[in-house]
């Protein structure tokens, strides 16, 4: 039962932010006071290895569907609450809006990031829907096309924009791969319409009603509460779209692959702490995604021998700080090359380490052996 149970912890977070719209006042931050609760429950409770066991899969589908509805809930609570009143006013009114948009910024990324994801990797009209439907709330409706066609056949080598290369830091990365995936929605919607002879602006086009959903959903908070509102909604959908990209950053961060090589084990970090795994839907559980990646949530392995990080929240927090995230990154990075890494991914790692100003570690140990 309890593996059914604790992927409501999901729902429980937008639960509390929109109880939070609802109080008003300063009250508008507490959906994003559920970031360091989540945190220190992670970092307390620790690693968890253990499989999940669902013998009925429909059931354990009904916090994926129930999120998205929760999250037009949340904007509608906000909506409402700015035009029935903050509760409060001047600065203090400025205040309770900040925390309004960085709950709703919180919010956007984690649940929904993980959320979407599962559901993008399923087949059939209804999942994608909301798939597409809750990429919304970060701007990016045609994720999928990115992740399945690029990110999934090309992750860990210069040809997928969603790996973040040795060196590199966050804020570098969330551009270059935000346009990266813009990039490959554009060109492959253009091919798919161009052989059926359609413009890329038809209505037809994938990329027309993701513009035109995001606009949307400004326009009816505008309409409903003010522009204020609705410009405060649309900061936090943008900004949303950058700051999965942070995510992204931790999955693949500095990992070498030779192109056309099969994936192992050692080609994806892992985050197996209790509270990573369940915010995340098993994303976090990310080698055996990508081994298969028809598999569902529930039936993903947790594998103790493949490369391992800490918590995604303790992750998440370092890579902000870029000389903090380097020197922790460095020391796993090495360990990488020293445990898992082929000979070919071995000169590879060289040639990142020198592209990122890096010491030669792996140069280093050999002459280490020598002697």
């Amino acid at each position: 039962m309890m593996d059914y149970l604790r992927y409501y912890l999901c729902s429980l977070t937008v639960i509390v932010a929109i109880i939070g719209f609802m109080l008003g006042g300063q009250w508008m931050w507490l959906g994003l006071g559920t970031f360091p609760v989540l945190m220190a429950l992670d970092l307390l409770l620790g690693k968890d290895f253990a499989p999940r066991k669902i013998n009925h899969p429909l059931i354990a589908d009904i916090p994926l569907y129930l999120h998205v509805a929760l999250m037009v809930a949340l904007y509608a609570t906000f909506a409402w609450r700015v035009d029935q009143g903050i509760g409060t006013s001047g600065g203090n009114a400025a205040l309770a809006l900040t925390g309004a948009f960085f709950t709703m910024l919180w919010l956007n990324m984690v649940p929904t990031v993980p959320v979407v994801h599962e559901l993008m990797h399923r087949h059939g009209q209804i999942p994608r829907f909301f798939a597409k439907f809750g990429s919304a709330f970060f701007a990016d409706m045609n994720r999928d096309v990115a992740h399945l066609m690029t990110h999934h056949i090309h992750f860990d080598t210069l040809k997928d924009s969603d790996t973040g290369v040795r060196g590199e830091n966050v804020y570098r990365f969330m551009w270059r791969a935000t346009k990266g995936s813009y990039l490959d929605a554009w060109e492959t919607e253009n091919r798919r319409l161009a052989a059926r002879g359609k413009s890329a602006w038809s209505l037809q086009s994938m990329i027309l009603w993701a513009a035109l959903t995001v606009a949307l959903i400004f326009l009816a908070i505008t309409l409903y509460a003010g522009i204020t509102a609705g410009l405060v909604a649309l900061a936090s959908i943008i900004a949303s779209k950058f700051m999965l990209e942070a995510l992204n950053f931790l999955q693949h961060y500095g990992l070498v692959r030779p192109e056309g090589v099969p994936m192992g084990k050692q080609h994806t970090w892992n985050h197996l702490s209790t509270v990573s795994r369940i915010i995340g839907y098993e994303i976090t559980t990310h080698i055996d995604h990508h081994k298969n990646g028809d598999l569902r949530f529930d039936q993903l392995i947790p594998h103790r021998d493949a490369p391992q990080m800490p918590s995604v929240f303790l992750c998440a927090v370092m890579v902000l700080f870029p000389p903090i995230w380097n020197r922790y990154a460095q020391q796993r990075l090495q360990e990488w090359d020293e445990t898992f890494a082929s000979p070919e991914e071995r000169e590879l790692a060289r040639a990142a380490n020198r592209r990122a100003g890096w010491p030669d570690w792996l140069a280093e140990s050999t002459e280490s052996v020598a002697a």
